[in-house]
């Protein structure tokens, strides 16, 4: 008895299509959002708790390296709702074909780049 088994085990040759990557994408910014939560609890309450925690706090949002968080927090939180919005339409019976599911992956992901274009001029 022969099994079929995958004969190329060579992840970086496999071409994987726009809705894989979306998908993976839509999982990346939700662990990206957790860890954000975090950071962004511990300023809100750096900065509830005196007048000297609302300075530094106030300081560091001037800062190259506190702005580039922010930016990952709104875009991680632009490309999550974007997706969210797609699968909740794939949930309703639209776009469930291999072509429209790509298209709508390609859709979002340059509205998401657009859109973090634009986050990251308002920020800088």
């Amino acid at each position: 008895m022969k099994k079929q088994r995958p004969v190329n085990l060579d992840l970086t040759t496999i071409k994987m299509h726009p809705a894989a990557n979306a998908s993976i994408l839509h999982r990346v910014s939700g662990v990206i959002m957790v860890f954000a939560i975090g950071i962004l609890l511990f300023t809100l309450s750096t900065s509830l708790s005196s007048a000297e925690g609302f300075a530094h706090i106030q300081e560091c949002l001037n800062g190259l390296f506190f702005k580039f968080i922010i930016f990952g927090c709104l875009s991680a939180l632009t490309f999550h709702l974007l997706a969210g919005v797609r699968h909740l339409l794939m949930d309703l019976g639209h776009f469930e074909e291999l072509a429209s599911g790509n298209i709508t992956a390609k859709l979002i992901i340059v509205l998401w780049l657009a859109i973090s274009a634009v986050i990251g001029v308002w920020l800088w």
